[in-house]
């Protein structure tokens, strides 16, 4: 049975949305997951239509041998009208099989899916948090839309084996500020854009620090009855919304001012606290009324690798986040909950839950003999590149690497996220805040950003604060580095000593793996920075092309695709 999950690219009045993207499931084997931006090259594009091309080309497939599509939608009603499911059938060339179209129950429970499903955990509480979902009011949706409906922005499940059933909503009520919101308007109010663009608040945070006359100043309350609710108003304007949030506590706070100064790193400081405190309390409440359980968490909050961390700690249980819980991971959620369903197993609590297996590296899938041949068609004779062959290709390039060469890497299966997690990355050795500055700057952002730590997984508990969690396989977690080795990996901590890790364990990458076996030869460092291999304003590299278009755009020294060593003329 071949199962297409789908999120749609259109709200109820068919604006064009962002975030989409495309999964495959056969017979419940997660086949392929991309998002749509990988394919179209155009960041954070919506709908499903390059991906679900590439996909029946890559697999030899077309429309009358998938046997369901299911699909999910954001910005109309839970129920979705007639006219918008006509249009998807025509959309999907399945006007005359229009059974084949299946609609999820609702944004969130795609989300929620996604996380139980891939957890590894047989019973949970899931949080879902993100801007809005599906409309919970309908009337007047196309007009309305997210704006003046009730939505889906913080949903909450208990999750056992393979039912999944929702608990509660908060914020759900038309002009009510959500987590989601919040972050975004405070990162809108710093001047870093919408909420695509969220990370550089977190990152900013570190930076700052609550003011004494902030500290008894709450965005979010909870009720007896464990129901969050909001202190600051909705207008749909963020500027205004955060000033006069302040100016009630007779405070003043500025617009139009740079992210280097004081005022906006506590802004982002303080947003950031805000989140990690209301996010525990919540949590709290519900562990508490349904018994000790670990925790899931999705939607686009699940980023959010600081909250993740506190989560854990605070509450002293396991978190789960999937690495794409924001909504190009809905593909793969809805495919997810399609196949549950169809084999009849779903809203059973008592049959073992259905395993998906490995989830890291999704994508498009190149072996060494398919990057060889891609490259030498196009490259061969390109005066711009020199491709070399070398005898020991991992040992070459860690050579590179130790001599301080910034490079890229593009090996084997692509990682359907926001993440790289060695497949798809940009590299350097990590004792060097010149170095860092200088992948910051070859990247197009912003030097106080933070970069991720490789590190060999033997080696974690020399460098790193805790024990090992799942969220560190997948830079989902920020912890701190021990004091002694923060000048090691000067590159990789931030400014308040923590890194957001990557754990890299040779049963999940063995050519990842080896590569920095092979650079910790060489220096004694078991740990490389690691970023995503993309300038900014652009997604991911998904093809050799990209890889070698991507390395000459930001100069970069180096590159190694699959056996191929890549170096500029």
């Amino acid at each position: 049975m071949k199962i297409i999950g789908i999120n749609s690219g259109y709200d109820a009045a068919k604006n064009k949305i962002y975030a989409g993207g495309c999964a495959l499931l056969d017979d419940g084997k997660i086949i392929i997951s991309l998002a749509e931006d990988r394919i179209s090259r155009n960041k954070n594009d919506g709908g499903f239509f390059k991906s679900l091309e590439y996909i029946y080309k890559e697999y030899g497939l077309s429309t009358e041998q998938i046997d369901y599509f299911y699909i999910s939608f954001y910005g109309n009603p839970i129920i979705p009208n007639e006219e918008i499911i006509k249009f998807h059938l025509m959309l999907l060339d399945l006007s005359r099989s229009p059974e084949k179209l299946v609609v999820m129950p609702s944004h969130h429970i795609s989300h929620a899916c996604l996380a139980h499903f891939l957890s590894p955990f047989d019973e949970s509480l899931i949080m879902v948090a993100d801007n809005e979902g599906c409309l919970l009011s309908p009337k007047d949706a196309a007009q309305k839309s997210v704006y003046f409906n009730d939505c889906e922005r913080n949903s909450y499940y208990w999750a056992h084996n393979n039912c999944i059933t929702l608990i509660g909503r908060d914020f759900e009520n038309a002009g009510e500020v959500s987590f989601g919101q919040a972050y975004s308007k405070f990162n809108e109010f710093i001047g870093f854009g919408n909420y695509l663009s969220v990370g550089k608040t977190m990152g900013l945070s570190s930076y700052g620090h609550i003011p004494p006359e902030w500290a008894d100043i709450d965005m979010w309350g909870i009720d007896s009855s464990g129901k969050l609710y909001a202190h600051m108003l909705e207008t749909h304007d963020s500027y205004k919304d955060i000033v006069y949030f302040f100016k009630r506590h007779n405070l003043d706070v500025k617009p139009g001012l740079n992210y280097e100064c004081d005022e906006y790193k506590n802004l982002a400081h303080y947003v950031q606290q805000q989140l990690n405190k209301w996010s525990i309390e919540k949590m709290r409440f519900l562990i508490n009324k349904f018994g000790k359980m670990n925790i899931c968490v999705s939607g686009g909050v699940g980023l959010n690798s600081i909250m993740n961390e506190m989560l854990e700690t605070h509450l002293d249980v396991q978190v789960f986040v999937p690495p794409y819980c924001s909504d190009p991971g809905q593909a793969l959620g809805n495919a997810i909950y399609g196949y549950v369903c169809q084999t009849g197993l779903n809203n059973n609590t008592v049959i073992k839950k259905i395993n998906f297996g490995e989830y890291l590296y999704l994508g498009t899938e190149y072996d060494d003999d398919r990057i060889t041949k891609a490259i030498l068609q196009e490259y061969q004779n390109d005066d711009r590149v020199e491709i070399l062959f070398p005898d020991k290709p991992l040992h070459e390039f860690s050579r590179l690497i130790s001599e301080n060469k910034i490079v890229g890497f593009y090996q084997g299966r692509s990682e359907y996220g926001a993440r790289a997690l060695g497949n798809r990355s940009i590299l350097a050795m990590p004792n060097s805040i010149e170095i860092r500055d200088r992948v910051n700057t070859l990247k197009g952002r912003e030097l106080f950003r933070p970069l991720a730590p490789a590190v060999l997984s033997e080696y974690r508990e020399h460098y790193f604060e805790g024990g090992l969690s799942i969220l560190d396989y997948a830079m989902l977690r920020v912890v701190q580095v021990k004091d002694e080795k923060r000048s090691i990996i000067c590159g990789t901590t931030h400014f308040d000593g923590s890194a957001r890790l990557q754990v890299v364990e040779k049963k999940y990458n063995p050519r990842f793996y080896e590569l920095i076996k092979e650079v910790d030869k060489l220096t004694g460092i078991p740990v490389i920075i690691n970023t995503s291999f993309n300038s900014a304003g652009e997604p991911i590299v998904e093809t050799p092309r990209d890889a070698i278009e991507s390395f000459l755009a930001m100069n970069l020294d180096a590159l190694l695709c699959g056996n191929c060593l890549i170096l500029p003329k």
